[in-house]
């Protein structure tokens, strides 16, 4: 059994899948973990889903809320999370239940064979075109940006060694990818297969338009312009509440 595991959400409207998503999490982290602690980052969302974060955790003291000001997005809701995560292996997932709480076992059991970082890779991807397409353009700037192997893929649900956590939560720029900031740290990656579910509550907010704008920013803070980059001032997210 693991010592200690620490799992970050980003949150945005998902007040209808918390329920679920937090019950099916720690039936899976009883049976994994010594220790486990369930990070919730409210990333500014306009329903219920901070009063459904504050009812779930009144009845598990596993499960923590952090309320940020506004929406700063889903990567600077993930850094916001890692910096209060204690466990000596954190795992990132989306609040959706695309990603099945019950695949954290095929996560840790490749991390386990000596990876600083694995990602969980979708048998089949339960995505719109758009975003699918998205993520193959993602992955070529990865390629080609920052150094990542090429038999490796990224995805938004991985593991990382609570190592590799404390070098990434050292970034400073406004802008945040995790990937790209985990690349900079180690290659040591692996990929392990897992289920990837049909969409059942809302809708994703990736568009076109935002995945050009990821695209210039991966490139411009990641690359080798980013040595010539102005940084932004903006801070990265300013948080309202916690629930620790």
């Amino acid at each position: 059994m693991i010592s200690s595991i620490s799992i970050v959400i980003p949150v945005y409207n998902s007040y209808a899948s918390i329920q679920e998503l937090t019950v099916r999490l720690i039936k899976v982290l009883s049976l994994t973990a010594s220790e486990y602690e369930i990070i919730m980052v409210d990333d500014g969302s306009k329903d219920k889903s901070i009063e459904k974060i504050k009812e779930v955790l009144a009845k598990n003291h596993a499960i923590k809320l952090i309320s940020l000001t506004g929406n700063f997005g889903q990567q600077n809701a993930i850094m916001c999370g890692l910096r209060y995560a204690k466990g000596d292996y954190v795992i990132t997932m989306d609040d959706d239940l695309q990603n099945p709480p019950e695949e954290i076992a095929a996560l840790m059991q490749e991390v386990e064979k000596g990876y600083d970082v694995v990602y969980g890779i979708p048998k089949v991807k339960q995505h719109s075109r758009t975003r699918n397409f998205g993520s193959l353009m993602a992955d070529f700037l990865f390629d080609a940006v920052c150094g990542k192997p090429r038999s490796i893929r990224v995805s938004s649900f991985r593991v990382l060694k609570k190592e590799i956590v404390q070098s990434v939560i050292e970034e400073k720029s406004s802008f945040v990818y995790i990937s790209a900031a985990t690349l900079k740290y180690t290659k040591n990656i692996g990929n392990v297969q897992v289920q990837h579910e049909v969409r059942r509550h809302g809708t994703s907010n990736y568009n076109l338009w935002k995945l050009l704008k990821l695209f210039y920013n991966i490139y411009f803070n990641y690359g080798r312009p980013s040595k010539l980059l102005v940084q932004n001032r903006r801070p990265q997210y300013v948080i309202k509440e916690m629930i620790l």
